[in-house]
């Protein structure tokens, strides 16, 4: 039998598989399990280029604690939510988690705020869970646009708050605004914080940055 042909043929059993799979998770008929999957990789597809070069230290350790979030919460995509729960990881120098714990009365409380509105499923024992489109753009684009916009030069973990807020209308948004906390209080408390740091910074606001969807 011809190499190709028999490259092919284990490409269509593996996809067999994997549709199978999500039928037993979902109950759904293999037609709209199949259109599911393929409708994930098209999005993955277009999902922005995240170059982690430009983040801090600080800014990867939400991204990995996101990850790991959105893992052991048996979640198939990490997305603003889970972002969000990194964000609220107490570390020393934290600037988004001191805003958070400030807005909100205790980062605590934001904490319980998303696991109330995304439950837990079983862990998965997937390694490289993908990303939301919207968590995509935050960390491909949006933060950088922030980081840009206070004339910084990398990206931290405020800058990944503020452009979670800048979509206007995503999971990690509506809890945000659910309790209170809105783009313009962080944008004044990012500013007025980093400049009673010595680190000079200002904001060129501009209209709100819609992301592709919730």
């Amino acid at each position: 039998m011809p190499l190709e042909r028999t490259e092919t043929m284990v490409k269509d059993s593996a996809r067999k598989r994997t549709i199978r799979a999500r039928m037993a998770e979902t109950g759904k008929s293999y037609t709209d399990a199949a259109r599911e999957l393929d409708q994930e990789a098209a999005r993955r597809r277009r999902q922005p280029v995240i170059i982690f070069e430009w983040f801090s230290g600080l800014a990867h350790e939400v991204v990995e604690r996101a990850r790991e979030h959105a893992r052991s919460s048996g979640h198939d995509a990490v997305g603003t939510e889970h972002l969000l729960l990194g964000l609220t990881d107490d570390r020393a120098g934290d600037l988004a988690f001191q805003i958070l714990d400030d807005l909100a009365g205790t980062a605590e409380a934001v904490r319980a705020a998303v696991v109330a509105a995304t439950p837990p499923r079983p862990a998965t024992s997937e390694k490289d869970v993908p990303w939301s489109e919207n968590a995509a753009f935050v960390l491909g684009r949006g933060a950088d646009r922030q980081r840009d916009k206070t004339g910084h030069g990398h990206v931290g973990p405020e800058h990944i708050l503020l452009a979670l807020l800048a979509l206007g209308d995503c999971r990690a948004c509506r809890i945000l605004s659910g309790m209170g906390i809105t783009s313009k209080a962080v944008r004044t408390e990012v500013v007025d914080r980093l400049n009673a740091m010595g680190v000079i910074s200002r904001y060129h606001d501009q209209p709100t940055q819609r992301g592709p969807g919730a």
